[in-house]
This record gives structure tokens, C-alpha cells and sequence, in this order.
């Protein structure tokens, strides 16, 4: 039987979760439940949008995102693969 909200943490490169603070990164894909597929895909989290760590610490996730904050807790920040940009990249 499938279990819904069960979270692969790093299954195909490194999560948002363990991205280091300053870092700039690629959003690659989910591996989520869909309704917590469509809350990020609302917070315009959506694959290949790029986004910057800003803290990360207490369970929780800040980054900048379409010139907007945004605060992931821990387990959700854990679903999103994320592809590290170089220094040089640009959004």
C-alpha cells in the first residue's frame, strides 16, 4: 500500500534542506504528497525557478524566491531536490 506525505530525503541529489545558508540554488523537483506538491507549486516554488538561502535553522527553512520571502518548515524543506548554481550562475 502507497503511503501519502512520506518524504525520500536526498534521493536524487541535495535537498533544500541541507542547502547552506547564502547558497543559491535550482529547484529540480518534489517528493511530496500533491497537496504538499501544490502548496509549493503556489509559493512559486516550481522546477527550474532559482532561489536563495537566507537562514536556515530551528526546523525551518528562509529563502528568497520570485523577489518574495519564504519560510519552509524542516520535513517540507526536505522534499525539495534542489541543484547547487555556482558564484558565476545566473538567475
Amino acid at each position: 500500500m502507497r503511503e501519502h506525505c512520506k518524504h525520500r530525503h536526498g534521493w536524487d541529489g541535495q535537498t533544500l534542506r541541507d542547502a547552506p545558508r547564502g547558497s543559491r540554488v535550482r529547484i529540480q523537483s518534489f517528493s511530496c504528497c500533491p497537496k504538499d506538491r501544490c502548496r509549493l507549486l503556489a509559493l512559486g516554488l516550481t522546477p527550474g525557478t532559482t532561489a536563495e538561502v537566507s537562514a536556515s535553522h530551528c526546523g525551518a527553512c528562509c529563502l528568497r524566491v520570485r523577489d518574495a520571502d519564504i519560510v519552509l518548515g524542516d520535513d517540507l524543506a526536505a522534499a525539495v531536490t534542489v541543484l547547487p548554481l555556482g558564484e558565476d550562475s545566473r538567475a
